[in-house]
């Protein structure tokens, strides 16, 4: 799957070494883009971001239901 635009979300061709956005024409370093999308994901995960207190919530309950031991978690 072809990554998306950082700026309009379009997907991004690779011609190497850069990648091109047909729809907004933006030209990006490959090194460049993993680094805006490692920023990108750094800043999702705050504990303030209601989808990262979802995830937070669901490997909670993961971790509960593969546990040998339920009873202790029962309220």
């Amino acid at each position: 799957m072809p990554p998306r635009c950082p700026s309009c979300k379009s997907k991004m061709e690779y011609e190497p070494p850069n990648y091109v956005c047909p729809g907004c024409g933006l030209v990006i370093n490959r090194y460049d883009f993993d680094k805006v999308k490692r920023e990108h994901f750094q800043k999702k995960k705050t504990d303030d971001d209601p989808f990262y207190e979802k995830k937070k919530k669901n490997r909670d309950y993961l971790d509960w239901y593969t546990s040998s031991d339920k009873e202790s978690y029962e309220e």
